[in-house]
C-alpha cells in the first residue's frame, strides 16, 4: 500500500509538472514580448517532467540519457536568466557574455557526470551577477532580487553539500530549489501567467489529478493482469462523484480567493458586469454615459479609466478594449488575462448602451425637427387668414374714408413687416407681440369704427417674458370674429397679462355672446386649435389653454412657465 501511495504521488507530481510546464511553453512561444531565456528555461523544465512521466510508464534506455542532457542545461539556463536581466548594469560585460557561453559548453560536457558541481557553479555565477549588478530597483524589484539571491545561495550550499555527502536528504533539494527559483521569477516577471495558469487553473488541475490518480490506483485491483475488482471501481467512482459535481463551485471558490486575497479585486467577473450594466443604463446623453462608465470602471479595476466613444482609445499603459481604456494601476498590480476578458465584456455592454443612447438622441432630433416643421406650418396657416380679413377692411374704407384707408394700409405694412422679420424667430418678448396686436387692432378699429373698444392691462413684469411669436394675435382675431362682429352695438376686446408663481397668464376677453354649449377647443375654429397645438408643441403639459363664459362675455386664457424649461427642450 505504501509503495502504491508513493507511486501515486510521483505520478501526480510528474503529470502536473508535465502539463503545467507544457502549457507555459506554449504561452511563452506564442507571446511576442516574452523573454527567450525564460522560455528556454520553461522548456527545459517541461521536458524534464515529460521524460520523468514517460519513465514511470515505459522502460526505454534513451529516456535517462535525455533526462541527463536536459537537466545538465539547467545550470547554464539559470545563469543566463540572471545575466539577461542584469547585462546592461554588470561590469566587464563582454567577459560575462563569454562566461555564459562557456557554462553552456561545460554543462553539456560534464553536466550528467557531475551535476551537483555544475549546478553549484551555475548558481554561484548567477548569484554573483545578481550581487554585482548596479541597477536601482523599485520596491517590487528589490523583493525579487532578495528572493532570487536567497534561492541561489541555497542552491550553491545544497549542491556543495551534495558533493561531499550525497545523502538522500540533499538529493532532492536542488530540484525543488530550481522550481522555487522558476516560481519566484514567474511571479515577479510574468504575474499574469503565474496567477492565471499556476494558481487558478493549476490548483484546480492538481486537485482533479490527485482524485483521478487515487481512483485509478486504489480503485482498480488487477488480478493476474487480467481481472478487475469492479466493486472497488464502482465504490471509487461513487466516492468521487460529489467532487466532479462540485468542481465548478470549487474552481470558482479558488478563483475568487485568488482574486481577492492576491490580486485585490473587489468584484468577481459576474458581479462586475452586473454593476457596470446597472450603473450606465440610466444615462441620457453620451457625456453622461462616458462619465458613468469611467466612474464604474475606476471602481472595478481600481485605476483611472477613460472613455472615448470611439474605437482605438488606447492612449498609454494599461488595458484597452473598444472604446474603453483603463490606465496602469498606481500600485503596480498587473492586469491579467481575466481583466482583459472582463474589459472586453464590459466594452460590449458599453457599445450596446451607447447605441441606444445615440438612437434616442437621433429619435429626439427627428422629433424636434418634425415639431418645428409642424409649428411653422401652423403659423403659415394664420398669416393668409389675417391678410384676407385686413384687405376686406381696407376695401371697405377706400370709398368712404380714403385717408383712413391709406393709414390702414401703412399699419398693415407694419404688421406684415413684423410678421416677415419674425418668420424665422420662434420666440419674442411679450411687449413686441402686443405691439403687433395693437397694430392689428387699429386696422380692425378702422373697419368697425366706434363699435370696437380696445383695453390693455399688462403687468410690467410680464412684458419681458418670452412667448411664441404670433401667439396672441390669433386669440384677438378670434374675439373680434366670433365676439364683437356678431354682437349688435358696441363691443369690447381686452388683453390682460400678469405673472404669478413662476407662470405667465394671458387673457383675451370679448363682450360677445360667448361660446356655445358643448364647445371644445379641438373642435372649434382654426385659430384656437392652432394656438393649442403650438403651445403643446412648445411646452407639452407645462402649458394650458382654456376658455370660460362670463355674464358679459367670454375669455380665452393661456398659461406658460416663465423659466423656459419646456421651451429649451424643444429648441
Amino acid at each position: 500500500m505504501l509503495n502504491q501511495a508513493l507511486y501515486a504521488a510521483s505520478l501526480v507530481t510528474f503529470t502536473f509538472g508535465a502539463v503545467m510546464f507544457s502549457v507555459l511553453v506554449v504561452l511563452y512561444w506564442r507571446g511576442k514580448r516574452r523573454s527567450p531565456v525564460l522560455a528556454a528555461f520553461t522548456l527545459a523544465l517541461a521536458a524534464s517532467f515529460v521524460i520523468n512521466l514517460a519513465m514511470q510508464v515505459v522502460d526505454w534506455p534513451a529516456l535517462p540519457v535525455a533526462l541527463s542532457v536536459v537537466t545538465a542545461l539547467l545550470p547554464a539556463l539559470i545563469f543566463h536568466l540572471e545575466y539577461a536581466q542584469e547585462a546592461r548594469d554588470l561590469p566587464f560585460a563582454p567577459l560575462w557574455k563569454w562566461m555564459v557561453m562557456a557554462l553552456y559548453v561545460v554543462s553539456l560536457t560534464l553536466g550528467w557526470n557531475r551535476p551537483a558541481s555544475v549546478l553549484s557553479a551555475g548558481a554561484g555565477m548567477a548569484l554573483a551577477a545578481r550581487l554585482l549588478s548596479r541597477r536601482k530597483l523599485d520596491r517590487r524589484g528589490q523583493h525579487y532580487r532578495m528572493w532570487t539571491a536567497a534561492i541561489l545561495s541555497a542552491l550553491v550550499f545544497t549542491s556543495a553539500v551534495q558533493l561531499s555527502d550525497p545523502a538522500p536528504l540533499f538529493s532532492l533539494l536542488p530540484d525543488y530549489l530550481v522550481l522555487a527559483l522558476f516560481s519566484i521569477t514567474l511571479y515577479y516577471r510574468e504575474r499574469l501567467i503565474f496567477f492565471d495558469v499556476v494558481i487558478k487553473r493549476g490548483a484546480m488541475f492538481l486537485v482533479a489529478l490527485t482524485g483521478l490518480t487515487m481512483f485509478a490506483t486504489f480503485g482498480f485491483r488487477f488480478l493476474d493482469n487480467s481481472q478487475i475488482d469492479w466493486t472497488r471501481v464502482w465504490i471509487g467512482a461513487l466516492a468521487l462523484t460529489p467532487f466532479w459535481m462540485a468542481a465548478p463551485w470549487i474552481y470558482r471558490g479558488v478563483e475568487n480567493f485568488a482574486d481577492r486575497a492576491w490580486l485585490g479585486r473587489r468584484y468577481a467577473a459576474e458581479e462586475a458586469e452586473q454593476k457596470f450594466a446597472r450603473e450606465i443604463q440610466g444615462a441620457g446623453t453620451e457625456a453622461e454615459l462616458r462619465e458613468r462608465a469611467a466612474a464604474s470602471l475606476a471602481d472595478i479595476f481600481r485605476s483611472h479609466a477613460e472613455i472615448s466613444c470611439s474605437e482605438g482609445s488606447d492612449s498609454g499603459d494599461g488595458i484597452s478594449a473598444g472604446s474603453l481604456h483603463v490606465a496602469e494601476r498606481v500600485s503596480g498590480a498587473p492586469f491579467l488575462s481575466d481583466d482583459h476578458r472582463l474589459l472586453r465584456s464590459l466594452a460590449r455592454t458599453f457599445d450596446v448602451v451607447l447605441d441606444n443612447v445615440r438612437f434616442r438622441a437621433r429619435e429626439e432630433q427627428l422629433r424636434l425637427l418634425a415639431s418645428r416643421a409642424e409649428l411653422k406650418a401652423l403659423r403659415a396657416q394664420i398669416n393668409p387668414h389675417f391678410l384676407f380679413n385686413a384687405l376686406n377692411a381696407i376695401a371697405g374704407l377706400i370709398a368712404s374714408d380714403p385717408a383712413l384707408a391709406d393709414e390702414t394700409i401703412e399699419r398693415l405694412a407694419r404688421v406684415f413687416r413684423y410678421a416677415l422679420t419674425r418668420s424665422e424667430t420662434e420666440w419674442v418678448r411679450l411687449d413686441e407681440e402686443l405691439a403687433f396686436v395693437q397694430a392689428y387692432l387699429q386696422i380692425e378699429q378702422a373697419r368697425f369704427g366706434r363699435r370696437l373698444r380696445v383695453e390693455m392691462e399688462i403687468d410690467p413684469a410680464a412684458r419681458a417674458v418670452q412667448v411664441p411669436a404670433v401667439s396672441v394675435q390669433p386669440l384677438v382675431e378670434n374675439a373680434i370674429k366670433h365676439g364683437v362682429s356678431v354682437k349688435e352695438g358696441p363691443g369690447v376686446v381686452a388683453v390682460r397679462a400678469k405673472t404669478a408663481e413662476g407662470r405667465l397668464r394671458l387673457e383675451v376677453f370679448d363682450s360677445g355672446p360667448g361660446f356655445p354649449a358643448g364647445f371644445a377647443i379641438g373642435e372649434g375654429g382654426r385659430g384656437l386649435r392652432n394656438i393649442a397645438d403650438r403651445l403643446a408643441g412648445y411646452y407639452g403639459a407645462s402649458a394650458r389653454l382654456w376658455w370660460q363664459n362670463e355674464t358679459n362675455g367670454s375669455s380665452v386664457f393661456f398659461e406658460i412657465p416663465l423659466n423656459g424649461d419646456a421651451r429649451s427642450d424643444r429648441g
